[in-house]
């Protein structure tokens, strides 16, 4: 095992885990930019795109069914149009025929859901039953599938296996996943104050789907009506970057700090640290 974010625990666990579910080869195209010091205010700078590549390149020295090609978003960048690449970092999971796009670093609770992906890739199936799909496989459409998720809400892990399995059983959807906690200057731009965002295309949704009515609301969409599935319950949550998410992390940590030095009768500071 090469070095990299993973510790040995975990290695050990992913190693396991590809090796029970990997059956044919899966290519990782992991595309990056070397972004220049200065900050421009029309794109997210690329701040993981080391540590995406370090991640794949640990991961695929986990199972010899994996392989990694890098791009540079700029040095290869007639390729990066011809494949609609323009974010970094960005991932192309390629296998059993079939390809899934994902941009942004897949880290904390939605990493598993990147390894469910590439198992269906593998396997060139899911556990979706086909009398679930029905209604979309009868579909001759292309269908473009974007979706966007962050590593801090309940919702994302369950959208990106949900629409990977569908990608993977359906050869005419063309999905794209963005980890958008990585670009606040695209979330903007693109006016995404809630997680998960789903556009079909071109038409947008909020919140969390089930299996049948987010197959219906393709379905629909595909063929013209726009008009939202009824759900049960439209659950979602505020987007936040991460900067946002780190900041509100320190303000807990200083928060039970506080409480903890109060509970035990001493003094303490903003930062959380006892005053004598």
């Amino acid at each position: 095992m090469i070095p990299g974010p993973l510790d040995n625990s975990d290695s050990l666990q992913i190693s396991r885990y590809l090796q029970e579910r990997m059956i044919n080869r899966v290519g990782i195209d992991i595309w990056s930019r070397n972004d220049s010091g200065l900050v421009r205010t029309d794109r997210d700078t690329c701040t993981h795109c080391e540590d995406s590549i370090a991640l794949s390149r640990q991961l695929v020295s986990l199972h010899p069914g994996l392989s990694l090609t890098k791009y540079d978003l700029d040095e290869h960048s007639d390729r990066a149009n011809s494949a609609n690449i323009n974010l970094a970092p960005s991932v192309v999971l390629r296998g059993s025929g079939k390809s899934i796009k994902l941009s942004g670093m897949f880290s904390g609770a939605i990493f598993p859901a990147l390894l469910d992906l590439i198992g269906f890739l593998s396997q060139g199936t899911s556990p979706l039953a086909d009398e679930d799909l029905t209604a979309i496989q009868s579909v001759s459409e292309p269908m473009h599938i974007e979706v966007m998720v962050t590593p801090f809400d309940p919702f994302s892990p369950h959208m990106i296996r949900l629409l990977g399995a569908l990608a993977t059983e359906i050869e005419l959807i063309d999905l794209e996943i963005v980890e958008l906690a990585q670009y606040p200057v695209l979330a903007k731009q693109r006016n995404i104050s809630e997680i998960p965002t789903i556009i079909i295309n071109d038409k947008r949704f909020t919140g969390v789907w089930d299996l049948a009515p987010m197959v219906n609301q393709i379905y629909k969409v595909v063929n013209g009506d726009s008009e939202p599935v009824i759900r049960e319950k439209i659950m979602s949550v505020p987007y936040i970057s991460e900067e946002e998410a780190i900041e509100r992390a320190r303000e807990e940590l200083a928060r039970q700090q506080g409480q903890i030095g109060s509970n035990t009768g001493e003094n303490t500071s903003p930062g959380g640290l006892i005053i004598p």
